[in-house]
């Protein structure tokens, strides 16, 4: 039997066809023999589709467009053009919001939502006992109100209205400070003869009175209260008296101010410290019943003896000095002063102070306040 043989040609054209046949064997063999193998192939990135051109009028219309934003009580508009707003899209309506412009924008309102803080106080209308809860200082919170309000306009473009963000401080003096007050323990008013210096005097004096606060068992003090009396604190030269005559002094009129102050202090029934009637008798208030200070000698005391706050309420109004202590009432008491006086001649008087104290109609305390002789030279 004869083989058949091919010829060279024929069998390197057969090579080459098989090769052709199955190329990844091919690539295989090259791959084995250390051939690198070919780059991947990339697809050219296409260009982004142009966006249609905003119709201007259109864009104009949405940036005339105010935005409201309010407390809850007080309401600014601002049109969006001011604001920052950037047109996106017609097509949907979507925004870009720069936060630079936007902030300036609130800045400039921020007087609209500020206020300040307001104490806590007592008071009584139509006879009634109320508690004014006084409020927070308010201040518009720029940053965190433009943040806020940037988000939610990109993500709902119909936001036309926002409710702001405030920063809240509460007052030097709360409702809480103020808890057991129910009531006014007592009143006092007298009237003082017209007199510019004077009145100056009582009305620095009684400002800084008024509003105080007595914590139970706290001690009030006027001199430490007002201070002293000097004309660079706003005193000014009016009548005093010294060694029972009338001269002029810095601060005369405050001692008007501490007799009023008494009466109200004993009416309450509060633990009375210190009290220092004048060396002669006053106009202004009943005999036996006035009170003076001198700053470093003499001063008027009171001690809080109750279970609740007292809240100290001070006007002068039209030549009035009025006083009302607030505090925790205790049901059917009644709180009176009654003056014992001896008139032994010309410019001398002695004189006693009694508070008498009756529960429901009956009298179970009457104490000595106190005892005290008027000497002065009757013409001077």
């Amino acid at each position: 039997m004869r083989r058949f043989r091919f010829p060279q040609t024929a069998a390197t054209l057969l090579v080459v066809a098989v090769v052709a046949f199955f190329p990844a064997a091919g690539r295989a063999q090259e791959q084995q023999g250390g051939a690198e193998p070919p780059p991947p192939t990339t697809v050219p990135e296409q260009p982004p589709a142009e966006q249609p051109a905003l119709d201007p009028e259109a864009v104009a219309e949405k940036l005339k467009v105010k935005i409201l934003f309010t407390d809850g009580v007080k309401t600014v508009a601002i049109p969006r053009a001011d604001l920052g707003f950037k047109v996106v899209s017609l097509e949907p309506v979507r925004f870009e919001v720069d936060r630079a412009p936007l902030k300036r924008a609130l800045e400039a309102q921020a007087d609209v939502f500020k206020a300040e803080a307001r104490n806590a106080k007592p008071y009584t209308f139509k006879g009634e006992f109320h508690l004014d809860p006084g409020q927070h200082a308010r201040a518009l919170n720029v940053p965190t109100t433009a943040e806020l309000f940037a988000r939610a306009v990109e993500k709902d473009a119909s936001t036309v209205r926002w409710q702001v963000t405030l920063n809240k401080t509460p007052p030097a003096l709360t409702a809480e400070a103020l808890e057991g007050i129910d009531g006014v323990l007592a009143s006092f008013s007298s009237v003082a003869a017209k007199n510019a210096s004077r009145d100056n005097n009582i009305a620095v004096a009684v400002a800084s009175i008024h509003g105080m606060v007595l914590k139970p068992g706290e001690t009030f003090s006027l001199n430490q209260t007002v201070g002293e009396r000097t004309k660079a604190r706003g005193f000014q030269t009016a009548t005093v008296f010294v060694n029972a005559k009338p001269v002029p002094g810095v601060g005369g009129g405050v001692s008007q101010v501490t007799g009023t102050l008494f009466n109200a202090a004993a009416l309450a029934g509060l633990t009375i410290d210190e009290v220092n009637p004048h060396s002669r008798p006053v106009a202004y208030l009943p005999l036996g019943r006035d009170a003076t200070v001198a700053y470093g000698d003499k001063d008027l005391r009171f001690t809080n003896n109750t279970d609740a706050p007292i809240y100290i309420t001070y006007t002068f109004r039209n030549q009035t000095l009025s006083v009302t202590l607030f505090g925790k009432k205790t049901p059917g008491e009644q709180i009176s002063l009654r003056p014992s006086i001896q008139r032994l001649g010309p410019g001398k008087i002695n004189a006693q102070l009694y508070r008498i104290v009756k529960q429901d109609g009956k009298v179970i305390s009457k104490s000595r306040l106190f005892s005290h002789a008027y000497r002065w030279q009757p013409g001077t």
